[in-house]
Parts: C-alpha cells; structure tokens; sequence
C-alpha cells in the first residue's frame, strides 16, 4: 500500500512542481536571451543591472539586489565583470562605504547595441509564450513582487 501511495506522490510531483515548472520556462527564455546577447559579450542579468543603471542614473548593488530579488554575491560578481570591461563606473556618493555606480560612455554604447538584441529576444519571447501568457506572466510577477515587499 506504501509503494503505490509514494509512487502516486512521485508522479503527481513530478507532474505538478511548480518550482521545476518555473525553472524549465526559466531556462527555456533566458536560452532566448542569452544567445541574442551572446555577440555582445553580455548575460540578461548585465543587460538588465546596465538599464536599471541607465534609468536610475546611478544606484547601488544592495538597491540592484533588492529590486531584481536577486542574491547580492551574484549582483556584485556582476557588477564587477561589468566594471572590469569599462562600462559601469564607480559615482560619487553621500556614503563612501555604498559605493553607487554609474554608465560610462563605452557603458552606453553596449547598452545602445544591447537594445536591439533585447528587442529580437523579447520578440522570441512573446511568440514562445503567447501574448496571453505574457499578460498572465505580468500580473503574477505584479502580485508577487506586491507580496515580497509586504514581508
């Protein structure tokens, strides 16, 4: 009775796991996105600290690693591949111990050719998904981030 019951659970899981559902769709999109940066020597998650940097006109990682949820040892690796290549640079701040950073020239022109690939990509994407799924992903993004901040 056991075997059938665990071997139930087994496959309703494997079925039914969210989180490896969203890890597959994760890695099946950021495929998308990787290989139209790929010729700019850039990763999505550069592309997007580049625009977030470019928007906020400077920012510090703790606010990138807030805003992107993501971990603040990857947000600082990150950072600091985009720095060695001369396309963030360290600003000026209120605090030295925050250390914000800004574009530089070259950081803008690589953001410029960046955007292009963004949009084949995001393209690619929406076909992949649908338009509807795309919306569907919109909302729940919106309430999750809405329930993270109420934490």
């Amino acid at each position: 009775m056991k075997k059938k019951s665990t071997r139930a659970a087994v496959e309703f899981m494997a079925r039914e796991c969210v989180g490896n559902q969203l890890r597959l769709l994760g890695r099946v999109v950021t495929s998308v996105y990787e290989g139209e940066l790929r010729p700019l020597k850039l990763t999505p998650s550069q592309m997007i600290i580049l625009a977030i940097t470019a928007q906020q006109g400077r920012v510090r990682a703790v606010e990138l690693s807030r805003l992107l949820q993501m971990d603040a040892s990857t947000v600082s690796r990150n950072v600091e591949r985009l720095r060695a290549r001369g396309w963030i640079e360290e600003a000026c701040g209120e605090d030295s111990r925050s250390r914000p950073f800004q574009l530089t020239t070259d950081g803008e022109k690589v953001l410029e050719a960046a955007i292009l690939a963004w949009e084949r990509a995001q393209a690619k994407a929406v076909d992949l998904l649908g338009k509807e799924g795309v919306a569907l992903l919109h909302r729940t993004t919106k309430n999750v981030r809405a329930r993270v901040s109420a934490e």
